[in-house]
């Protein structure tokens, strides 16, 4: 489309094309140059606001144009499918499970044959810890099209979480003869073997998996695991308190810590971990229910307030700052949003 665009340089569609599909295959910086051109070029201004609007929600910029798509949506158009997906994303990205799932699920009633939609639903089903209705959704992703090796990722994934091990390997294996150097896959088969009771296959392909990522959280608490139930948890140990500093409120990796400590003989530390254990589950539980009101109420400023006192709290400072960001965009001067943000990076009173 670029080539076409060059090209054509007075054509106004040309270019309007080449934004178009620079967006939605994330090439940003070409969107915006040939929307640009577009707009110059005399494209009609409302088609061109609206490409722009979504380009800037993909860029993670919230005000004003995650607003003015909201808006789009009140009326008939037939770019409500791209407008659903750009929101979809932003939410999911955002973390706003909730929302991302409305999203996603209008998306998919639009386009009911476009696998991405389906995919995106699964998504925010199994970060909602919803393992049944995301296991549909990613088969229906399949149904549409079935080499997608993000559905086959996922579907992997929920059925891991349904207690289906042996066909979670199955799909693993499946997404591994289908794209061999899939993003996260060495962490998804080791998980899956382990989980098969394959420990000896299991520890080479977590151990490549954080080679290629150091910063793989899932795989280090996946090794954490497999070396443990190997009886070796001395090593485990180092991995589960990188996965535990990481991430503070992570569960499994906080038990399985406890579980090292205990097996080396680190009586107290052990004992310290599991009151920890219990501390982290509470806030947990207060997280799902705060995200149970934004659910119910998108525009709802408490619960986000909460979320960001919550993540404060445990230390979390960019997840507590992206909360109270978050109210901000519904409410720009509310003076409790501010403090919290300010805390959050750190800034003086």
């Amino acid at each position: 489309m670029d080539r076409c665009a060059r090209e054509n340089s007075t054509s106004a569609e040309a270019a309007f094309l080449a934004g178009q599909s620079a967006r939605m295959t994330d090439r940003l910086d070409s969107a915006k140059y040939w929307l640009d051109q577009a707009r110059g070029r005399g494209w009609a201004e409302p088609a061109v606001e609206l490409e722009q609007a979504l380009l800037g929600i993909q860029a993670g910029v919230v005000f004003p144009y995650r607003i003015f798509a909201e808006k789009c949506l009140e009326v008939e158009q037939p770019d409500r499918p791209r407008i659903l997906e750009a929101l979809a994303r932003h939410h999911f990205l955002g973390k706003e499970y909730p929302i991302a799932r409305r999203y996603a699920t209008e998306w998919s009633a639009a386009e009911p044959d476009n696998p991405s939609a389906w995919v995106w639903l699964g998504r925010a089903d199994l970060s909602l810890k919803d393992f049944p209705s995301a296991a549909e959704a990613f088969s229906k992703a399949l149904a549409c099209d079935s080499s997608n090796s993000w559905a086959m990722e996922g579907l992997a994934a929920s059925w891991r979480k349904q207690g289906r091990a042996e066909e979670a390997l199955g799909m693993a294996l499946k997404l591994k003869s289908a794209d061999p150097r899939g993003v996260a896959l060495d962490r998804l088969l080791g998980s899956c073997l382990a989980d098969c009771g394959k420990l000896k296959e299991a520890l080479p392909a977590l151990r490549k998996a954080l080679a290629s990522d150091p910063n793989d959280h899932e795989a280090a608490v996946e090794l954490g695991r497999v070396l443990l139930a190997k009886g070796d948890a001395g090593e485990a140990r180092k991995f589960l308190e990188q996965a535990v500093n990481r991430r503070p409120l992570d569960a499994e990796a906080t038990g399985y810590l406890a579980d090292a400590l205990e097996r080396l003989g680190e009586r107290d530390k052990a004992a310290a971990t599991k009151a920890r254990l219990e501390e982290v589950r509470g806030a947990l539980k207060l997280a799902d229910q705060f995200m149970g009101e934004i659910a119910k109420n998108p525009k709802a400023i408490a619960p986000r307030l909460a979320l960001a006192e919550l993540y404060l709290k445990n230390g979390i400072r960019v997840e507590s700052a992206r909360w109270a960001e978050s109210a901000l965009v519904m409410e720009p001067s509310h003076e409790r949003a501010r403090e919290l943000l300010s805390r959050a990076r750190g800034e003086r009173p």
